[in-house]
């Protein structure tokens, strides 16, 4: 019994690691509430999230659609929140020279920015004790060519999580960031990567193959349940040994 009967806040749910977490949090007794910008997944989601599931239409990026969805969760299932999982975020090839400041700009303020809405607004409505989760990537660490918006966005999301996790910490609410490598989730297809590229990918993975949401999903629901509740400011990477075994 690691969720059963908390309530869950889950942005970016409608797909990918987010519907995994949300799949799992259910399988495990949560209510979960979970959020995105396109009403029809969301819909379709929560449908096979069953009764437990909660869907509300909200940009990450926005503070006001942030507010509301808190207050649509407490008022839908009557109790405050237990869990928060920050997930909403793109990825978008960034080749610096071809680039335009807006474009750069957007991948900042909906990989950071949203972070930062959705931490923010959720404070009035936390339990206590609370646990947060942020979703950044192992690209915190690594600079990827044409990636330098969002391996940047995700060293940022790392952050957030130690100076969150330190003001929180005295208020019983924990902060902790996951770094999944390359997984197997649709982001590919907004970003036109081949599968010939994945699996150059996938042959520098030292287990040979991208993780699946499922996968990255378990390991959101230890740092969201009480079998971490000893873990605060820590980032923790899913990756198939990627971040700590030499390829060579």
């Amino acid at each position: 019994m690691l969720l059963k009967r908390a309530l869950a806040v889950v942005t970016g749910g409608s797909s990918g690691i987010g519907f995994a977490t949300a799949e799992r949090f259910v399988s495990e007794g949560a209510r979960v509430v979970i959020s995105g910008r396109n009403a029809d997944k969301l819909a379709q989601a929560a449908k096979k999230l069953g009764e437990n599931a909660w869907a509300v239409v909200a940009d990450a990026a926005s503070p006001k659609d942030m507010q509301r969805l808190y207050e649509s969760a407490v008022g839908h299932f009557q109790c405050d929140v237990n869990v928060v999982v920050a997930n909403a975020g793109i990825s978008r090839q960034t080749p610096v020279r071809e680039t335009s400041w807006e474009q750069f700009s957007d991948v900042l303020n909906v990989n950071v920015g949203a972070v930062y809405a959705t931490v923010r607004a959720s404070l009035p409505f936390l339990a206590r004790p609370a646990s947060i989760i942020l979703v950044a990537s192992l690209a915190a660490n690594q600079g990827t060519k044409h990636f330098s918006a969002y391996c940047a966005s995700k060293a940022a999301v790392v952050s957030l999580a130690k100076s969150f996790a330190a003001e929180f910490v005295e208020h019983d609410i924990r902060v902790n960031s996951i770094s999944p490598g390359v997984a197997d989730t649709p982001i590919f297809d907004t970003l036109g990567i081949s599968n010939a590229q994945l699996l150059q990918w996938s042959n520098v993975i030292p287990m040979k193959r991208p993780a699946r949401p499922d996968e990255i999903a378990a390991a959101i629901l230890f740092l969201a349940s009480d079998a971490s509740r000893y873990m605060t400011g820590a980032d923790l990477a899913v990756d198939g040994g990627m971040s700590g075994i030499s390829p060579f």
